[in-house]
């Protein structure tokens, strides 16, 4: 869930190959991550541009807070099956 460095990959990966996923977004790393910019092309430098820029890739792509202290946003995609999914739909 917290994949740290690896969380760009863990995105690109679930959503090309169309899998559900879920996962804690932590460090920014905004230095090593230049490629990640906003729609409105700023460099993703915070925390919450982070999650935004995630947010971003996929209409999918939701968010909920976690109850525990510390980083606690989950980002996830369900199964396209899934009845919340289809809830959404309607």
């Amino acid at each position: 869930m917290h994949p740290d460095q690896a969380t760009d990959l863990v995105f690109e990966t679930a959503l090309a190959l169309n899998k559900p996923f879920a996962v804690v977004p932590c460090c920014v790393f905004a230095d090593a991550n230049p490629h990640r910019v906003l729609a409105n092309g700023a460099p993703v430098r915070t925390y919450d541009e982070m999650l935004e820029y995630y947010q971003a890739k996929s209409p999918d792509v939701r968010r909920a807070r976690l109850a525990f202290e510390g980083r606690r946003e989950v980002l996830y995609r369900l199964p396209p099956s899934c009845p919340m999914t289809e809830k959404k739909a309607h």
